[in-house]
């Protein structure tokens, strides 16, 4: 579960490496978000620029949306298997809902795909 002030990991590339949770987003009144949540992300730092030659899609304190990729906290499945990952991860979106980055380095759920998320999905290296 992610509440507000939450340090969360950044698994795409979009340049950011460390935001904090500052909002959720359309929970229509709970303070805490799942995977496949929206949430108002502030960049707490960024991914070492190699070179100068690499332009950087956003600076430092931005605030950004994001979708909430993977949680420490346990969940079950329709079927009753449980999973749960080792950080609390997020993508970065626009405000239009599209993703900032091109890949994402992480594993994600496929319960994603069934959230409206299946472009995530597809960038993603790999699903379980």
């Amino acid at each position: 579960m992610i509440r507000t002030q939450t340090l969360l990991k950044v698994v795409d590339n979009s340049g950011a490496k460390l935001v904090k949770c500052i909002k959720v987003k359309k929970k229509g009144g709970k303070s805490y978000a799942n995977i496949g949540d929206i949430v108002l992300v502030s960049v707490q730092s960024l991914r070492p620029r190699y070179g100068r030659r690499v332009r950087l899609k956003m600076n430092k304190s931005e605030v950004h949306h994001g979708v909430v990729v993977q949680t420490r906290r346990l969940y079950r499945n329709k079927g009753g298997v449980g999973q749960s990952f080792s950080s609390n991860a997020v993508a970065l979106i626009t405000p239009q809902l599209k993703p900032l980055g091109t890949r994402i380095s992480a594993v994600l759920p496929s319960r994603l795909r069934g959230l409206k998320w299946s472009k995530l999905a597809a960038m993603a290296k790999k699903i379980i």
